[in-house]
Parts: structure tokens; sequence; C-alpha cells
């Protein structure tokens, strides 16, 4: 079963130590993808990750470059994640096949623009399904890079926010596997049955991704002293947060859709598995 992990904190590129230390986290935990924040290339960055990238494609580990903003849905704001794209593709026509990113991996949050968010939502998920088919544009064109999206488990919850856009009319998330090659669902909740739990939260973009022949991952978290508690597995244990994503697994596991599980984040992670 496929397992993935954000990875916010540079350090972890520019250290040799560091880089040694999560890749071997990754070997103990069947981490297959790495989501790694990559949004500046001076070049010394650039050495660094193109170290980082050839030690993990050793392993076998895949590197998606992470980037994002709640900014970037807005249409006057398009130009740095369009930027951040060309300099993702850039970096990778001059590296070597075992340097390269294997995919460029977005978290942008619209919802966090409290105010813009209550009294324009439609304008900001409009500007955040164009600019993902600008970016997927571009990505399109230099196969096998991968487009990654995260997109929130209400997305596709709540009708208030079932949008027209290219002529269709149907959920934020839809419209984004209609052009991104996969979505991770932020589905964060510390429990996999039930009402609201993680198989019920994420079982909408599993058909949806089924269809479109696209991929959904699902993500959970870590981090401790979060508000309210049930939404992330810090402050719980290793062995029960393998249940229930045991529980999550059995019930997606014969779906083609379903592309794993992601873990937010690397070092939280790594905190409550010891």
């Amino acid at each position: 079963m496929p397992f993935a992990t954000w990875v916010w904190d540079v350090r972890h590129v520019t250290s040799a130590s560091a880089r040694q230390q999560i890749l071997a986290f990754c070997r103990a935990q069947r981490v297959s993808t790495l989501y790694v924040a990559a949004y500046q290339f001076t070049p010394a960055q650039a050495e660094a990750y193109r170290a980082f990238n050839h030690e993990a494609h050793r392993d076998g580990i895949a590197v998606h470059a992470l980037a994002g903003d709640p900014r970037w849905a807005l249409g006057r704001y398009h130009h740095l994640p369009l930027a951040w794209a060309e300099a993702v593709i850039e970096f990778n026509r001059a590296s070597g096949p075992e340097e390269r990113f294997d995919g460029l991996h977005t978290d942008i949050e619209p919802y966090l623009l409290s105010r813009a968010w209550s009294e324009h939502p439609a304008r900001l998920l409009g500007g955040f399904l164009d600019l993902h088919a600008k970016v997927a544009g571009r990505v399109g064109d230099h196969r096998p890079l991968q487009l990654g999206v995260d997109v929130p488990f209400w997305f596709d919850d709540d009708p208030a926010y079932v949008i027209q856009w290219r002529g269709r009319v149907q959920p934020p998330s839809h419209h984004v596997l209609d052009v991104a090659d996969y979505v991770t669902v932020l589905a964060y909740r510390n429990y996999a049955e039930g009402a609201e739990g993680v198989i019920e939260l994420a079982s909408k973009e599993v058909a949806y991704a089924e269809q479109a022949g696209k991929a959904v991952v699902i993500g959970q978290e870590t981090q401790p002293d979060l508000v309210p508690a049930y939404i992330t597995y810090g402050g719980t244990s290793a062995a029960y947060l393998w249940a229930e994503w045991a529980k999550v697994i059995r019930a997606f596991q014969s779906r083609r859709s379903f592309g794993g599980i992601a873990v937010h984040h690397y070092d939280s992670y790594r905190e409550l598995v010891g």
C-alpha cells in the first residue's frame, strides 16, 4: 500500500545527515512518495534537491515538489505559482534523470482567506480551478511529470460549493480531478469508520476518481494539540493509528482509484511512531 508524507522543512533536504534520516524513516514506514517543499531554486538549493532526489530514487521513493499559498487562488497572483511550475520544469530540464522531481504538488487552501472566502467563495473557487487548469497545461507538456492537488473533504460534501466551471456543474474536487493526475483529500479524522469517519469523508472522491481514471490519496493528520482533537492522530499511539489505517485500506484497496495514504507531516509523523 503506497504511503506519502509532506515535508515542509527544507533543512531535511539541505542537510546530508537529515536526508539520510528521512530516507531511513521512509524505508521503515514504507513511505514511497514525498511531497517536499521546493519553491526556491538558488544554485545551492538546486544542488541539494538534486542530491536528495537522486538518493530518494535510489530507494524507490518518488519526490514531488510542494508549494502553496491561499492567495494563489486569486487571479492577480496566478503568475506566482505559474512561475514556480516553470521553475520546477526548468530544474528538471537541467538535471539528470535520477535527479528530477516526479511531480508538482499544490497546497492552496483559499478558504483560509477568511473574509474573501465568506464574501466571494465562488470567485475564489473559480480562480483555484483556473489556476490548476493552467498548471496542468504546463505539466502536460512535460510528462511523466505529475500534478497533485490538496483538497478538503468538504469540497464535495457541502452542496453550497457546487460550482459551474467549463460548462459542468459539480463539486470543486471533481473539477480538480478532471485536470490533475491525483488529489490528496484532507480527510482529517482520527477514526476510520462511522459518521464523519475517514472512510465516509473520502468515499465520494474515490468514486468520482474511479470514473475519471484518476487517483485519490487520503490525507491524515498527526500534529499534536490540534483543536478539535478528533482531526489528528497526534496524542494517540502508533498502534491505534495503524489499526485505524488498516480499516481505511480494507475499505478502499479494491478500488483502482485509491492511491494510498498521505500523512501530514513528516516531523509529527516521525515523532508519533517513534
